[in-house]
C-alpha cells in the first residue's frame, strides 16, 4: 500500500510539472526521481517477481566496464564478452542472468560515448530490443540523469506498468541506480542488482 501510495504521489507531481499530460517529464528534480524508482520498484516487485526469467530482460550500461574490458561490440547486441575474466562483475552478471534463462541480456552501447557508425542512441536500442522481445518484465541499470533525460522522457507510467509513446506493451519495472554520473568510472551496488535480478515468487 505504501509503495502505491508514493508512486501515485510522484506521478501526481510530474502531471502538475508536464502540464496534466502524465508524460515523464524532464524537468522533474533528482529527488523526485529517486523517489519514483524506489516506489516503482516497491509496487512492480510482485508482479515482476511472478514473471518467468524467459520473459525478462536485463539492461546494463557500457560505463560498469572495467578499463581493460575486451568486450566486442556489436551495434545490433551491444558489448558482447570475448572471454571469461573472473574479475568482472558486469560480465558475471550477464552469465548469471543468461544461465536464469532471462531473455535477453544487453550490454547498452551509446551514440554520445561512442563515435562509430551503426551505432544508435541508447534510449532506441532499449526501445528496439523491447519491440523485439516483447518482454512482461523489464530489469534496468542506469545512472540518474540517464533515467531522467533518455528513459522516462519516453515513457508513460500505468497501472500494469511503464510503455513507451509508440504504443508497445507494457512491461513491469525494477531499476538500480548508479552511485554516481561517472560516464568513465560508474559504481554500482552489485548486490542489489542481483538481488532483483533473482526475485521470484
Amino acid at each position: 500500500m505504501g509503495g502505491f501510495f508514493m508512486l501515485k504521489l510522484s506521478l501526481g507531481l510530474m502531471r502538475r510539472v508536464s502540464g496534466g499530460q502524465g508524460r515523464l517529464s524532464k524537468a522533474v528534480g533528482p529527488g523526485l526521481l529517486f523517489s519514483l524508482v524506489r516506489a516503482g520498484n516497491r509496487y512492480f516487485r510482485k508482479a515482476f517477481a511472478a514473471t518467468p526469467y524467459s520473459k525478462r530482460l536485463l539492461f546494463l550500461p557500457l560505463c560498469l566496464r572495467p578499463p581493460d574490458c575486451q568486450a566486442f561490440l556489436d551495434p545490433g547486441l551491444g558489448y558482447l564478452c570475448r572471454e571469461y575474466c573472473p574479475d568482472c562483475e558486469l560480465g558475471k552478471l550477464r552469465r548469471d542472468a543468461l544461465g536464469l534463462g532471462y531473455g535477453g541480456v544487453y550490454v547498452v552501447p551509446s551514440s554520445r560515448m561512442i563515435l562509430q557508425e551503426g551505432i544508435i542512441p541508447s534510449d532506441q536500442f532499449i526501445l528496439k530490443k523491447v519491440k523485439q522481445h516483447g518482454p512482461t518484465a523489464v530489469l534496468g541499470v542506469a545512472c540518474l540523469w540517464y533515467v531522467r533525460h533518455r528513459l522516462l522522457a519516453n515513457y508513460t507510467l500505468g497501472r500494469n506498468g511503464y510503455a513507451s509513446d509508440s504504443g508497445h506493451p507494457h512491461s513491469v519495472v525494477q531499476g538500480v541506480l548508479l552511485e554516481n554520473k561517472n560516464c568513465r568510472k560508474a559504481a554500482v551496488d552489485w548486490d542489489q542488482v542481483r538481488e532483483r535480478l533473482y526475485l521470484r515468487s
